[in-house]
C-alpha cells in the first residue's frame, strides 16, 4: 500500500484543526472582558458583604450575599469547563454549542447586572 492511501487515525491537517478550533477560540477571546467584569463585580460585592455582616444580617441574606460574591468564580469555572468539553468534541455542531455555552457562562453575570441596573450611565 502506498503512502497516499494510508490514513492515520485521529490525525488531520493543521489548517483543518485550527478551523475546527475557531468557534472555541472566538468564544474564549470574546468571553474574557465579560469574565473581568464578573470577577470585578464579585470583588465589589465581597467588600460590601463584610460591612453588611458587621451590621447584622439574617441567614438568608448572608447566604445570598456569599453566593453573589462567589458568582464571578462560578462564571470562571463554568467558562473553563465548557471550553474544555468543547475541545473534546469532534463535530462542528457540538463545538459550536459548547463555544456558545462558554460565552454564555462568561456573559451571564454582567448581562444580568446590566438589565438589573448595576451598570448605570451616571448619577440620576
Amino acid at each position: 500500500m502506498t503512502e497516499e492511501f494510508v490514513e492515520y487515525a485521529g490525525r488531520s491537517e493543521p489548517k483543518e484543526r485550527w478551523l475546527q478550533a475557531l468557534p472555541l477560540i472566538l468564544a474564549a477571546v470574546l468571553g474574557i472582558p465579560f469574565l473581568v467584569l464578573a470577577i470585578k463585580f464579585s470583588l465589589s460585592i465581597g467588600q460590601t458583604t463584610s460591612y453588611l455582616f458587621d451590621l447584622g444580617t439574617t441567614a438568608w441574606e448572608a447566604t445570598g450575599l456569599v453566593m453573589l460574591s462567589l458568582s464571578g468564580a462560578f462564571c470562571l469555572i463554568f467558562y473553563l469547563v465548557f471550553l474544555f468539553i468543547g475541545t473534546r468534541r469532534r463535530t462542528w455542531k457540538w463545538r459550536i454549542w459548547w463555544a456558545v455555552a462558554a460565552f454564555a457562562a462568561a456573559a451571564a453575570l454582567p448581562t444580568w447586572w446590566l438589565f438589573a441596573g448595576y451598570f448605570s450611565s451616571g448619577p440620576a
